[in-house]
């Protein structure tokens, strides 16, 4: 990390600005923790006179992007094994999630936050039910490494809990909304069926007034998709046992990514996270709507819920994220590993679209496209300098993609600090 104001020049075999074609033998100039310039070594060497930084046979890329993780389940690792349905999962989950103390929880969260910074993360969209999170991001005596967002989740599946999240927003904390160490507050909806409609508008309208992304887990299940159009099935069972069932609930009867554009949810200022379960007409709404899409493969596939529709999403032109979601349904918060999982499951997917989702696309996704994704002029200068050795001459992109991943790559995360 460099903190001090100077002007340098970053150069590598390879520089992938992300929306740009990658750059062999280029480099970036950087002032007072800002990009001021990306272009071919060459050029850069003849305008610029500053410290120079020879990167070597090693390709820069912007910092990743996980646009969906609960590190506050971090203890959870390897204690919540597939139950082979959803449901089955979700009641390991809370069983395993009871039996963890705060000290063990502060531990683990450690451990999460130094392996996400070993990956490449640089810019985090964190969700969960506790603060926990939120002041160790704020705290002045510990390091936080990335900027994004905190996502307080919400489960409100009657009138009484939305009552009881009105009087949450009227806290201090809640509505002072600060930024904490460029780590904002927003809330989110845990799923359509934990969360009333008027408790889902409300969530989504106090995002919007604050102009915060709104972050929703829905169409991960086929156990959500029968609940919502029928009532019934595994997650009504589970509602009706934690007596969380309301009695005056109106069945959607529609599919979740249609029910909550119904309600008014669906914009470009929403992350539908997962979305493995989607029709026709549901690709047609996230495609008018403009909201992003978080995909969590890995997750997916640890509790069987199935694979999303990647290539779908990207043919059709919706913005794409990735995540890693938990320790409870992953065993790594790895964004090079979700990466590399999306590009072995569908051939049809480019892996420069696999790349562009976990910069470009997560960043678009919460809402700091303008500060990060990309190389260019005016974004952060937070920057990945990866040397894995035997570097191709072409396919950067695939290379990047299929092998970077691997332990024996050497990965360095630069986040130049200055006046932001």
């Amino acid at each position: 990390m460099y903190s001090e104001q100077a002007l340098r020049l970053h150069i590598a075999k390879w520089v992938v600005p992300v929306g740009y074609p990658p750059i062999e033998y280029g480099g970036l100039v950087t002032f007072g923790g800002r990009i001021i310039d990306v272009a071919p070594a060459s050029s850069i060497r003849s305008r610029y006179l500053g410290e120079t930084i020879d990167h070597g046979e090693a390709i820069i890329t912007p910092v990743l992007v996980n646009a969906h993780s609960h590190l506050e389940l971090a203890p959870l690792r390897d204690l919540v094994p597939s139950s082979g349905s959803f449901v089955g999962w979700v009641r390991r989950l809370i069983t395993a999630r009871e039996r963890v103390d705060h000290q063990e929880t502060l531990a683990a969260i450690e451990t999460a936050v130094a392996e996400l910074m070993e990956d490449g993360t640089g810019v985090l969209a964190d969700t969960g039910n506790t603060g926990i999170v939120l002041d160790l991001a704020g705290a002045d005596d510990i390091y936080w490494p990335f900027s994004g967002v905190f996502f307080h989740e919400v489960i409100a599946p009657r009138d009484d809990d939305f009552r009881g999240l009105k009087r949450l927003l009227g806290t201090p904390t809640i509505e002072r909304n600060e930024p904490h160490n460029n780590f904002n507050l927003a809330l989110s909806a845990h799923a359509p069926y934990s969360v009333t409609p008027d408790a889902l508008r409300f969530i989504k309208a106090w995002n919007y007034y604050n102009r915060l992304p709104f972050s929703i887990h829905v169409a991960e299940s086929t156990e959500e998709i029968d609940f919502l159009h029928s009532g019934s099935g595994p997650i009504r069972d589970l509602i009706e046992e934690r007596g969380h069932w309301p009695p005056d609930y109106e069945i959607p009867g529609t599919t979740p990514i249609r029910y909550l554009n119904k309600l008014g949810l669906l914009d470009s200022q929403t992350i539908c996270v997962h979305c493995v379960h989607l029709d026709d007409a549901d690709l047609e709404v996230l495609v008018k709507s403009n909201a992003s899409v978080c995909l969590c493969p890995k997750s997916n596939m640890h509790i069987g819920v199935g694979f999303p529709k990647a290539f779908d999403l990207k043919r059709l032109g919706v913005n794409m994220a990735i995540g890693t979601d938990s320790y409870a349904s992953n065993d790594r918060l790895s964004i090079f590993e979700e990466m590399a999982v999306l590009a072995a499951a569908d051939p049809r997917l480019s892996t420069k679209a696999i790349f562009e989702a976990a910069t470009l696309g997560g960043a678009k996704a919460i809402g700091l496209d303008a500060i990060y994704g990309t190389l260019e002029r005016g974004k952060k200068a937070a920057f990945l300098v990866i040397r894995p050795g035997n570097l191709p001459s072409a396919e950067v992109m695939d290379f990047l993609v299929l092998e970077t991943c691997k332990s024996q790559a050497n990965r360095d995360m630069i986040v130049e600090e200055g006046d932001q």
